[in-house]
């Protein structure tokens, strides 16, 4: 149940209130503490100020820091909509989890309420001589901290909400999920279960998205119960109520009314409506490709984006791979996954984006060479065939949707260059050039 609501916590989404009401208690906290130095210093210790001076000056942050919060939460939501309508839906969440937005609206709020504390505070005679200079000062530091979070937060409006920053955090957020998988192939357990024939079986109880599989409570369970746990899906996976998703061996033959009670694995492996980043390396690929999509729609027409996102397709495929250490020995020796199938990542990311794209020559041609690296230069052999036969089909598609004869002449002749495709005796001396 903690690994379930902390991952609930985790979601962009449902986290935005968190930093905000921290700052708000630190606010608070920060705004009393000045009294401190009434009660504990000596009197008149410090230069005296006066209390209309630090009036106004509360006023003027407290009503400045209400209009820029509410600027900025519109600014925000903004910005949700433009990653939605631009890039796609799925983005949204990345851009909810941008660090400096989540700062500098925490930070805003923080010192709005601090104003407000501390005026009440100041009006109903709470600070002495030395707590008015302490509460000057603390002021005078949230002030300079509100120019640093400003002038950053102007930086991060220029960004926040446009393509090449939606597409970075897409990129950065995949690319963490690959390397963790090509680091951990496996999640640190076993691919290849003990036996072929399982004393039990556990059903899926209800229809959704594998998302997370937490295996240290699996591994748990099952050295307790003398038991191996074979997991039939991968995050990512769409399950349906009854399809099989555990299997159970026992190291040693059990009656029925001995073995132990298997559901509380179901709290293990957690489903939801949506797919989720962290553990499924396909899904960075497919949010990309649907951005991608999206640019190839008529009604966008922006071949440029579809070439960046083929860029950062080709560099989470085929970069880093040096930090992946290779198999290492399985941590948890009681309980195997099954394999991911590796050529999702080529055809679930690639494929919409060659039929989208077939019309257009750039695409195409694109297509062939990216292609081509991926199957020459990728670490998994399955993404290599698949970007073999994607390039097939791709080529199939392209050359049947090209109206121009001069067009499909230049895709023949990228094929050839980079797949090695015979050239008909015409093309070999032509004047085109392949791209």
């Amino acid at each position: 149940m903690l690994y379930r609501w902390l991952l609930w916590l985790r979601k962009p989404s449902n986290n935005l209130w968190v930093t905000p009401t921290l700052g708000a208690l630190l606010a608070i906290v920060f705004a009393l503490a000045a009294s401190l130095g009434t009660h504990y210093l000596e009197e008149e210790i410090f230069p005296p100020i006066d209390r209309e001076t630090l009036a106004s000056l509360l006023d003027v942050l407290a009503s400045s820091m209400l209009a820029v919060s509410t600027f900025s939460l519109s600014i925000m939501v903004s910005a949700f909509a433009s990653a939605s309508s631009s890039a796609t839906p799925r983005a949204t969440e990345l851009v909810m989890g941008d660090d400096n937005t989540r700062l500098a609206i925490a930070s805003f709020i923080s010192a709005f309420i601090y104003a407000i504390i501390a005026r009440v505070a100041l009006d109903i005679g709470y600070y002495g001589a030395n707590g008015r200079f302490i509460l000057f000062i603390s002021t005078t530091l949230v002030l300079a901290y509100l120019v640093f979070v400003l002038i950053r937060w102007v930086h991060t409006l220029s960004r926040l909400g446009r393509m090449a920053n939606t597409l970075d955090k897409i990129y950065q957020t995949a690319s963490r999920a690959m390397l963790q998988y090509r680091q951990h192939p496996a999640m640190d357990a076993l691919q290849i279960p003990p036996d072929l024939n399982p004393d039990q079986e556990i059903v899926v109880l209800k229809s959704g998205f594998l998302t997370h599989i937490n295996i240290p409570p699996i591994q748990k369970w099952a050295e307790d119960n003398h038991a191996h746990v074979h997991i039939l899906a991968r995050p990512g996976d769409y399950l349906l109520p009854g399809q099989p998703m555990l299997r159970l061996f026992w190291d040693h033959a059990l009656a029925d009314d001995q073995r132990p009670d298997a559901e509380p694995l179901h709290t293990h492996l957690v489903q939801a409506n949506e797919r989720s980043f962290d553990q499924d390396p396909r899904f960075g690929m497919i949010v990309l490709s649907e951005v991608a999509q999206r640019a190839l729609s008529p009604a966008v027409n922006d071949p440029g984006t579809a070439f960046n996102v083929l860029a950062l397709m080709t560099a989470l495929l085929l970069d880093h791979t040096e930090e992946a250490d290779g198999e290492k020995e399985p941590v948890y020796d009681r309980v195997s996954l099954i394999p991911l199938k590796e050529a999702d990542l080529v055809t679930q990311a690639m494929d919409p984006i060659a039929r989208d794209g077939a019309g257009n020559i750039e695409i195409a041609l694109r297509l062939q060479k990216i292609l081509s690296a991926i199957n020459t230069h990728a670490p998994e052999m399955a993404v290599r065939t698949a970007a073999a036969h994607q390039a097939r089909l791709a080529y199939v598609r392209a050359r049947n949707a090209l109206p121009c004869e001069e067009d499909r002449l230049l895709l023949q002749m990228q094929r050839a260059r980079y797949f090695g495709d015979d050239l008909p005796e015409h093309l070999e001396d032509s004047s085109l050039t392949a791209r």
